[in-house]
């Protein structure tokens, strides 16, 4: 059975570890391609679900009251029976966010036989339509009160995620949700459905959409890797971009992962595009983009006045939508945290230092106590500020160490969250060492009073590189690659003269507090032969990262990660350029004529900005070898 709509009988999308609005989405998305989906699961052949194993599926078929066999106890299903399917949550991903062409035979999990309802029956149907309750004694006063807890939280849910649509070939326009969280918001006007407009206004959106600019070639081509495509910081489309950060923010902090990622993949696709949207067909050629961004598109320009989303204004007014967010910006904690400090009735910070203090993590503790200087924007001249200390330390301790600043920074943002740092030798020998240094580096900035706390720091147990420089093929340790890092927390030195007329700065006794704010900085020490993929992996917006690595994954069968590429069949390194010299940092004729990388750190080419340019042809060799066109680092703001 192939996965084309035509060929699929009626869906069903199973409620197991699905919240009312993420199972809408996904109905939503599924009858955008065009499949049947009932909201009967009578009525139903196939059934996609949140579900790993037959047994499980088997079980969810009967809370629906569908009470099968496996197919594989019966050899010969009797007559005036049907066979139902219930396929993995995966099929989705692939098959309608990815638009992989998959078939959805090699998805399904489970084959049971029920028996098939008799068309001419006029008797009503004696199983219930809903998932019933498993529970087979009277719920208890506490099972009562965290079902409305867990309904009440799911009405909320529906009102602040889901959005309705307003424009054709949509689906309905969705009932208003109420909370005591939700506030009544200022008149909405709705702009009016196309197919509610007269004919003049038809003719009109014709004539504009036959003038429209023609498409960019990745556009035609479907190219859907926003790792192939320029995406540059400043978008024609930056107003509605802006609209979609916030829903996608609301996606996460309710942990709705399949939402994060879709509205992701329609966020690089928009902002790739290189003039402003005027019509609704445009949104609908883009990769990622169709039936719910070009209704909330069309509501976003036509909305009096524009530039309203009505779900958008919901959000915003939820007080369950403003404790998530405050509480997600702590450091340390994400979006499970944040459910769980609400859930427990915290609804500020200071709720949590008074009554769940000791239960916090240490770094979520210094999260909080420096939760107003995180948030602050660090200006580009501090980061470069920051970036020669740490770079002067560490040459200190391993001469002719080069430093680099990745992140936003390098994609050219004026202020940034966090400094993130790469430290290495242009010399591959120098491998060990640039290892070795993480611990003796933190210590000497530690003792001159710039790292304040230590967040985390990881020492590979086993080291990545080898004296020679060749690198092991595969590396991975708690969630963490093999590179060596720290994360921790810096603050500039006090530079005010004391009353004696002596600086304050270093390791020595201040007269007085530090008034610098406290920053989140980063450090990384790639060894020499990772340090292109190093650079690549952490300069990045997310979605580009994500969408590099599954092209090399899927147009390579290769792995992608910050210590290199590696081939999935055999397990091993895939060398990036010929990786035969002594040196990195040098252009392949560079090696070929025998040039060198001057130890002397002054005579090095450098850059705007002061950094080696030996981290950009590293970065260039590894495109080169994934067959990607060269994108600077301002080309990657995809969101």
């Amino acid at each position: 059975m192939m996965s084309k709509p035509t060929d699929l009988p009626n869906l069903y999308v199973l409620p197991a570890r699905l919240d009312d609005s993420q199972r809408a989405d996904i109905i939503s998305n599924i009858k955008s391609k065009q499949y049947q989906v009932t909201e009967s699961p009578q009525d139903a052949i196939i059934f996609v679900g949140d579900v790993l194993g037959p047994k499980r599926a088997l079980l969810e078929l009967r809370f629906l009251g569908l009470n099968t066999t496996d197919t594989t106890t019966t050899k010969t299903p009797a007559k005036g029976t049907k066979i139902l399917k219930v396929a993995k949550l995966e099929w989705y991903t692939k098959a309608i966010i990815e638009g992989v062409d998959v078939n959805i035979d090699d998805f399904i999990i489970y084959n049971g036989i029920y028996p098939a309802r008799s068309p001419s029956s006029n008797q009503p149907a004696t199983t219930s339509l809903t998932p019933r309750k498993r529970s087979a004694s009277p719920p208890t006063l506490a099972e009562k009160q965290a079902e409305e807890r867990s309904r009440s939280e799911s009405i909320l849910r529906r009102a602040m995620a889901a959005t309705h649509q307003a424009a054709p070939g949509t689906r309905h326009l969705r009932h208003k949700g109420y909370s005591q969280d939700l506030q009544p918001s200022q008149p909405f006007k709705r702009p009016k459905l196309i197919s509610q407009q007269s004919t003049d206004s038809q003719e009109e959106s014709e004539q504009i959409a036959s003038n429209l600019p023609p498409l960019p070639q990745w556009v035609i081509e479907k190219q859907k890797y926003s790792c192939a495509r320029s995406t540059p910081a400043e978008s024609p489309n930056k107003d509605f971009l802006e609209a979609l950060f916030k829903i996608r923010l609301n996606r996460t902090l309710i942990s709705d992962k399949i939402g994060v990622r879709a509205y992701s993949t329609s966020i690089a696709s928009i902002a790739a595009l290189p003039y402003k949207i005027t019509h609704i067909s445009q949104i609908h050629a883009l990769p990622g983009c169709e039936g719910k961004i070009a209704a909330l598109w069309y509501e976003f320009t036509h909305s009096v006045p524009p530039g309203r989303l009505e779900v958008l204004e919901e959000i915003e007014k939820s007080v369950y939508y403003k404790t998530l967010k405050l509480f997600y910006n702590i450091w340390g904690a994400g979006s499970h945290s944040a459910q769980s400090f609400y859930k427990q009735g915290f609804r500020d910070l200071d709720d949590l230092v008074e009554h769940h203090w000791e239960k916090l993590t240490r770094v979520q503790q210094i999260g909080v106590k420096f939760y107003d200087e995180f948030q602050d924007k660090i200006p580009r001249d501090e980061v470069i500020s920051i970036r020669d200390s740490v770079q002067n330390y560490a040459r200190q301790l391993l001469p002719g160490a080069e430093a680099a600043v990745v992140g936003g920074f390098r994609r050219g943002k004026e202020l940034s969250n966090d400094v993130d740092l790469l430290i290495t030798h242009p010399r591959v020998s120098k491998s060990r060492d640039v290892e070795e240094l993480l611990v003796p580096l933190v210590d000497l900035l530690e003792k001159e009073g710039l790292i304040t706390h230590v967040l985390t720091i990881h020492q590979p147990s086993r080291f990545v590189a080898a004296t020679g420089g060749d690198v092991w093929p595969k590396r991975s340790h708690h969630n963490f690659d093999g590179i060596p890092k720290v994360l921790c927390v810096w603050q500039q030195p006090d530079l005010r003269e004391d009353e004696e007329g002596d600086s304050q700065m270093g390791g020595q006794v201040k007269q007085g507090k530090n008034p610098n704010p406290h920053r989140r900085v980063d450090i990384l020490l790639p060894p020499p032969r990772c340090a292109g993929s190093t650079l690549t992996s952490w300069s990045g917006a997310t979605t580009f990262e994500r969408d590099l690595r599954k092209y090399v994954r899927e147009e390579k069968y290769w792995k992608f990660s910050s210590e290199g590429v590696t081939d999935r069949a055999s397990g091993m390194r895939v060398p990036v350029g010929k990786e035969e010299g002594e040196f990195i940092g040098l252009t392949e004729e560079d090696e070929k004529n025998g040039v060198e990388v001057d130890d002397n750190v002054d005579n090095r080419e450098r850059g705007k900005g002061g950094e080696w340019v030996g981290w950009d042809v590293e970065e260039r060799k590894l495109f080169k070898l994934l067959e990607l066109e060269w994108r600077e680092p301002t080309e990657r703001c995809t969101g």
